[in-house]
């Protein structure tokens, strides 16, 4: 290794010696007998080997800039404590790897934990502490990005850092030492899951497993994804060549570099901790990231004997368990013995690895629900319990698949499994929820699922084995019914819908629909997958909508495609009102929809306003009632921070025959909170929150406030989507905040603004005697949503008004009254003809008559025309 010389660097710094060549500089010692220190630190700008040696050679007068460097200061200051503490040499992984070298490069990643090992002395230097104490309590507020705790405690090259030297001295921002590893150990175990018998006394003399070591990497970073692996190989005492590029990858051949030295099976257990069951990841065995391993910090390996002690007791002796397994004793007892014999065998502590997979030998139980699923026993434990990894059988090979609740019923056998470690496509399994619960407004209701049965709205997916599930609906009065298929392919969800064209055949059950919408799909899965919209991010307001008219029919299927959690997607099924004037099923659409933090009813996009506050602890946001008085369900046309109210639901509700007084519909009133305990002026007044503005330091302090929001329950859904003909395309007013008094504050919370401006905002903000609502969230319904018409759907939709008008006779024709009653019959009969092929007979009328009271309000005479 390359160590620099202490003395030179510092004498040559103060202009005593000026160093001659590269080896007055740095010099390559063996690590093995020398005494040096060594520093541990958060990279920044950094000095590189060549510019150490330029900076160490340069002239006196062209040194001024060198020294204002941030990382040269950082090397003066290491090399100072340095020769304070006695020693002549130090090493920096900054300057003392020629990284222009790939060789070195490699050479030095691979020995950097001997490297580590052998330093007489580590310096951490943690950047961004402040104090001259260590830290010993969480402060968000200083460390926000790190957990709480000082940077350096995140990053995935200082674990080993921390662990490898014996002894390690902390210095914060100003190198002021403010504690080592041996006095700090019990707050460092805190910080970094690492047992304090580590701390104290190293790796070698504890019996520590594999799962254990990565779970103190699990919440630990890298810039390069690669050296989530390469900084590991030091801790389990394995090399392999840097490959940087290869991305995930490097970890997959980590582990098979340690499977190689061990014969340790925790490496299969990760994801076996109940809470860390985010990661659903069906395929290979091997863990693809580190934090795979989260919460395995009390993993612990167990000897052969125990193992099959805790066997026996687990799965064979507990006593409830007797009465479901085989009760011939002298079967019992040969299989006991089998067990004896299998866990001291050879085969049982060997790993082989190869093409074809990981070849092991463990206890599996078979699952019940299906003969090619095993569950495979591990000989670890957490919490007393041995470890259990789920499998299932794909042809040679066992893939990995998340754990499931299904009881065992015969005893364990050892079996010769071998294991899959590398994939091409990564299957996953998903959690799908289903949310239909609105397409019975219009006579829809669910039948039933093909080709397997689920309870409830939830339905999880092993898509190793299953690919799709088709969910049907009906509306038996009307004859129309359509499916929903749910599947999954080549690592992509895709939901597709099949309307039924043979509703008018008889005696066709609804799973025979069934089975033939779910052929139909199955046949053409790649083309589905292949048009979905892509969840290239994680973004919760992501959702996309689908749009497939019912043939002969006045409605339509609306598929809503969200993602609310990192591995469960939520699918809403709905049936909205169609005329037919689609040109066919429309391709998936891209909308947002707030993720319902906040309970809104149904899907909704909040307008952000400028103005922030939290409801019960929520954020919201909101826009000022400037110039006009706002009430809770207000809807109208908005822009710029503008609404321009055109009605009210609850005043709309009476022409539903609803009363707007019912309960069901009352509005949630909510705590308000906001800034003010940043604000010196507002820390002790009562009763008053700050909302804060994004828009310069014009805040608004309210006092006595409250949030008033509408119900996010399924009534107001519905009445949402009985209005959904008449208010397409406009906004709604979700939320208002009423309070007694409100005014403008400035960032220390003094009121600021003239007193005029205040009279006449109150004034305007006024709904009620005593009660001012000065702001107001808006936000568009999904349901009231609709797509612009093309040019095609305009001439439809002319066709189809000049029909409707025909229908119920509004136009006056001139010539006789027989020449008027001829020419209306024979309108009417076109416009009968016209809607029959369009959407059949069945509830025209119905329709008719609802849609057209949305337009305008009918005359006793066009009533009775109706009727007939």
């Amino acid at each position: 290794m390359k160590l620099l010389n202490v003395e030179v660097v510092l004498n040559r710094e103060k202009g005593i010696q000026e160093a001659e060549s590269e080896q007055d500089i740095l010099k390559e010692l063996d690590d093995e007998t020398e005494s040096y220190a060594i520093l541990s630190h958060r990279w920044g700008v950094e000095v590189t080997y060549e510019e150490m040696i330029g900076f160490m050679m340069m002239e006196e007068r062209k040194r001024g800039e060198a020294r204002k460097h941030y990382g040269y200061q950082k090397i003066m200051k290491s090399c100072e404590q340095a020769k304070e503490d006695g020693y002549k040499w130090l090493w920096i992984d900054t300057c003392c790897i020629d990284k222009r070298s790939s060789a070195e490069l490699s050479e030095a990643i691979n020995a950097m934990y001997r490297w580590y090992q052998n330093a007489q002395v580590c310096y951490a230097y943690l950047n961004d502490v402040d104090e001259s104490v260590f830290p010993t309590e969480p402060d968000s507020s200083k460390f926000g990005q790190s957990n709480g705790w000082p940077e350096w405690f995140m990053r995935g090259w200082t674990l080993q850092e921390l662990i490898a030297p014996k002894q390690v001295k902390f210095f914060n921002k100003d190198w002021v030492p403010i504690g080592n590893k041996q006095c700090l150990a019990p707050t460092l175990a805190g910080i970094t899951g690492i047992p304090r018998e580590v701390l104290t006394h190293g790796m070698i003399e504890q019996r520590l497993c594999v799962a254990q070591i990565m779970s103190w990497a699990a919440q630990r970073k890298t810039k390069r994804m690669e050296d989530r692996a390469y900084s590991l190989m030091g801790l389990f005492g394995v090399n392999m060549p840097m490959l940087y590029g290869e991305g995930k990858n490097a970890f997959r051949r980590l582990q098979l570099e340690i499977i190689k030295e061990t014969s340790d099976h925790s490496i299969f257990a990760w994801g076996t901790v109940p809470w860390n069951s985010w990661m659903p990841r069906t395929g290979r065995v091997l863990a693809e990231d580190p934090r795979d391993f989260r919460g395995c910090g009390r993993m612990r390996k167990v000897a052969p004997n125990k193992f099959v002690d805790r066997l026996i007791k687990q799965y064979i002796g507990n006593p409830l368990r007797i009465d479901i397994l085989e009760n011939d004793a002298r079967t019992r007892q040969r299989k006991l013995v089998a067990l004896l014999d299998a866990a001291h065998s050879v085969q049982f502590r060997t790993f082989t690895v190869s093409n074809a997979g990981i070849q092991v030998w463990l206890p599996v139980v078979p699952l019940p629900d299906s003969p090619s699923h095993f569950r495979a026993i591990l000989p670890c434990t957490r919490d007393g319990d041995l470890a259990t990894i789920d499998l299932v059988s794909s042809g040679t090979n066992f893939d990995r698949i998340p754990g499931t609740d299904s009881a065992f019923t015969t005893h364990p056998e050892f079996k010769t499994l071998h294991l899959t470690h590398h994939q091409v496509v990564d299957e996953k399994r998903r959690k799908l929820i289903l949310d239909d619960k609105h397409a019975s407004y219009y006579g829809f209701t669910r039948c039933g699922t093909y080709p397997r049965e689920f309870r409830g709205n939830a339905v999880t997916h092993s898509f190793l084995t299953d690919g799709l599930i088709v969910t049907v609906y009906a509306n038996n009065d009307a004859r129309s019914r359509f499916a929903v298929g749910l599947g999954h392919y080549l690592g992509q969800g895709w939901v597709h819908v099949v309307c039924d064209k043979h509703s008018s055949s008889q005696g066709e059950d609804w799973t025979d629909f069934g089975r033939r919408a779910y052929d139909r799909m199955w046949e053409g899965h790649a083309e589905h997958t292949h048009s979905m919209p892509k969840h290239e991010h994680v973004n919760r307001d992501d959702h996309f909508t689908k749009h497939a008219h019912l043939p002969q029919s006045i409605w339509a299927a609306r598929v809503v495609w969200g993602r609310w959690e990192i591995d469960d997607f939520k699918v809403m099924v709905d049936v909205e009102q169609c005329p037919g004037c689609c040109d066919g099923p429309w391709k998936w659409t891209t909308t947002d929809n707030d993720c319902n933090d906040i309970g809104v009813p149904g899907l909704m996009k909040t307008v952000r306003g400028s103005y922030s506050l939290e409801l019960d602890g929520w954020e919201a946001r909101f826009d000022k009632c400037s110039g006009q008085r706002i009430a809770l369900g207000d809807y109208g046309d908005y822009s710029d921070g503008v609404l321009i109210r055109t009605g009210n639901i609850f005043e709309d509700m009476r022409t539903f025959g609803m009363d707007p007084k019912d309960t069901t519909y009352s509005p949630v009133v909510s705590r308000v909170s906001g800034w003010e305990l940043q604000m010196l002026d507002m820390r002790n007044q009562g009763n008053v929150a700050v909302a804060r503005s994004a828009i310069g330091n014009r805040h608004l302090a309210l006092r006595q406030p409250k949030g008033i929001s509408l119900p996010a329950n399924d009534s107001t859904v519905l009445l949402l989507k009985a209005l959904a003909i008449r208010l397409a395309g406009k906004h709604l007013v979700t939320t208002v905040i009423q309070c007694s008094e409100f005014y403008e504050a400035d960032e220390d919370g003094k009121r600021s603004g003239s007193g005029d401006d205040l009279v006449l905002d109150s004034a305007e903000s006024s709904t009620e005697t005593g009660i001012l609502t000065p702001l107001y969230t808006i936000a568009t319904p999904q349901v009231w949503r609709r797509h612009l018409a093309c040019a095609q759907r305009r001439e439809r939709f002319k066709s189809i008004r000049e029909h409707f008008y025909a229908l119920v006779n509004m136009r006056q024709l001139a010539g006789t009254e027989a020449h008027r009653e001829s020419a209306n019959k024979r309108e009417r009969g076109g416009a009968i003809k016209f809607f029959s092929d369009l959407c059949g007979l069945k509830y025209l009328r119905n329709y008719v008559c609802s849609s057209f009271r949305c337009l305008v309000p009918l005359t006793p005479l066009m009533e009775r025309r109706l009727a007939r």
